[in-house]
């Protein structure tokens, strides 16, 4: 974002001191680099994610952050070059790049519900059940450690009501309910600790672990299936994207340099 509001600073400057005319190369160059991110954004990522000698070349994560830099650098640069208007072919690439991006923004969503290494690979069902009991073990030792008081709210969020939800809502409202639980769990840990005179935090810290790992354990296969079905509207509009891009890539070349005989 402070990388767009900067070309914004410059583009405001340039627009103020260029000519009232069309085919300035500072726009034609913001094109030309812009279009230049958005390749990289389709191409190198994949290419990561799939082709396993290019393993040494660093973890997933550092790749889909530079995935999400030139995928809203890179089709911000092409709006400057577009002076803000969606008209002809270049208007629909423009439209097509906007479609795009808000695609990858809820792809991006979507990805985060998968819990992933630290070396960016996948989480099985099996690992974060693991991570779950190792959790549980733990919270038995801290409940074993606490007064009554605190043992029943361990045992009471134990119990908790699960929300049913569907696999879109289980996913996209996971934000929302963290944030529910988390409140209502402080609530209910700083009222012990004013009557139990002693801090909770590794209580509430671990009770919260143990509600992730669930909410990640339910949302694990719904985030898969999700995510594929993302894929199958977003690769499709990637590709109509780039090929308006290259058709008005051509035609600019074409009829610019003066190729096309009616345009003499």
């Amino acid at each position: 974002m402070l990388v767009c509001f900067g070309f914004s600073g410059v583009y405001i400057v340039a627009e103020r001191i260029a000519a009232e005319a069309g085919g300035h190369p500072f726009g034609h160059w913001l094109g030309i680099i812009g279009t230049l991110f958005m390749l990289s954004t389709e191409i190198f990522y994949s290419l990561r994610k799939r082709v396993r000698w290019l393993r040494w070349a660093g973890p997933m994560r550092l790749w889909l952050s530079l995935h999400i830099f030139t995928g809203i650098v890179g089709p911000f640069m092409v709006l400057m070059h577009s002076a803000f208007q969606f008209r002809g072919l270049a208007g629909l690439s423009m439209g097509l790049a906007v479609l795009v991006v808000a695609s990858g923004f809820l792809g991006r969503y979507f990805y985060t519900a998968i819990p992933h290494s630290l070396a960016g690979a996948e989480a099985t069902a099996d690992d974060l059940d693991a991570e779950a009991k190792r959790t549980q073990q733990h919270i038995a030792q801290l409940a074993t450690q606490r007064s009554a008081a605190v043992r029943a709210l361990i045992e009471a969020d134990a119990e908790r009501q699960r929300k049913k939800r569907g696999d879109l809502s289980l996913v996209l409202l996971r934000s929302w309910d963290e944030w529910q639980y988390r409140q209502r769990l402080h609530a209910q840990v700083r009222q012990l600790e004013k009557s139990e005179k002693q801090k909770l935090s590794e209580v509430e810290r671990m009770l919260t672990r143990r509600r992730n790992l669930e909410r990640q354990v339910r949302a694990l296969e719904a985030a898969r299936r999700l995510l594929s079905l993302w894929h199958v509207a977003h690769v499709p509009m990637g590709l109509a994207l780039f090929g308006s891009a290259f058709i008005h890539v051509g035609a600019t070349l074409y009829y610019g340099a003066g190729l096309w005989p009616f345009t003499r």
